[in-house]
């Protein structure tokens, strides 16, 4: 079976048609942490609470924003798993399929402010995992797998305040397990995104063409088990865009977003029950919120 740790997070940018660069689509950013890159053939069943809140709106330059400003989400995510016994190149094929429901609520001075409730876009996952039945020190695991998501979430374009983001977006990751000693452990996920074009209204104007920018993302963790059934650590995140986001199909300059975070980890095993929380405090944003996160994954295998 599972071991309970191939796992896919949600997290979301500024999402409303304002003065601000269009929104960055959601992203795992620190919830997949301890023990990512490992894995075995079995079924999961992964339920994750995620929730968010910033008072300061960081511009292009990272100072923040004039006036009131702030953003509040919570999300709730269905996380089914399966791999393979079967073996392709040494891996074990396997799917993973996040289904979330979130709310959104936005206050910004520049204007897009507003409340919204609905389903995200849901991601589809086909993966390939290395890993042994028993890693032990020195072991790494790993896994390739293509997240697409696609835009089946809530989302208009004369609203200020969507749950979808109205696009396809492709997203290929790497995650990486090193078990350092029999109770140290070092995890690592890397993230390419590329998002399509969404219609959007920018400015209260007529609705046009809008790209959000490629990015890359980081997740990196350290975990010291403390007992067989549960480890604490500590984890961080980094959230880079590398090319300008787009509208009418012109480049829109100063338009990269940054964002960094930092904050405890943990994973402890109750019965046939894994929960693994984390907490999150951001630092140096560029043309997005900063504020702090909090995310629960309980992980359930059958």
């Amino acid at each position: 079976m599972l071991p309970g740790i191939v796992a896919l997070g949600f997290a979301t940018s500024l999402n409303a048609q304002t003065a601000a660069p269009p929104p960055l689509p959601p992203l795992d950013l620190g919830q997949t942490n301890i023990l990512d890159g490992e894995g075995r053939p079995g079924a999961l069943l992964e339920l994750i609470a995620f929730g968010s809140t910033a008072d300061r709106l960081a511009d292009a330059a990272g100072g923040a924003a004039p006036g009131t400003n702030r953003q509040r989400v919570a999300s709730f995510i269905v996380h089914p798993i399966f791999v393979a016994d079967a073996t392709i190149a040494g891996a074990h094929p396997g799917i993973e399929l996040l289904v979330p429901v979130s709310r959104v609520e936005n206050q910004f001075a520049a204007g897009g402010s507003g409340v919204h409730i609905g389903f995200s876009d849901i991601t589809v996952a086909p993966f390939l995992q290395w890993s042994r039945s028993d890693p032990g020190p020195g072991s790494v695991s790993a896994r390739l797998a293509l997240q697409i998501v696609a835009p089946v979430g809530d989302h208009a374009p004369v609203r200020p305040v969507n749950t979808g983001q109205g696009g396809w977006q492709l997203s290929p990751y790497l995650a990486v397990t090193w078990r350092a000693s029999r109770r140290w452990e070092v995890s690592g996920r890397a993230i390419y995104d590329w998002s399509a074009s969404a219609t959007s209204r920018m400015n209260g104007c007529a609705q046009i063409r809008v790209q959000p920018g490629d990015l890359v993302a980081v997740n990196l963790s350290a975990s010291y088990a403390l007992s067989d059934a549960s480890r604490l650590g500590i984890g961080g995140y980094g959230l880079q865009q590398l090319s300008l986001s787009r509208s009418a199909r012109a480049s829109l300059p100063e338009s990269r977003q940054r964002i960094y975070g930092l904050g405890p980890v943990a994973r402890w095993h109750v019965g046939n029950v894994t929960l693994a929380p984390a907490a999150f405090v951001e630092f140096g944003a560029r043309n997005r919120p900063q504020g702090v996160s909090l995310n629960l994954r309980l992980q359930r295998p059958f």
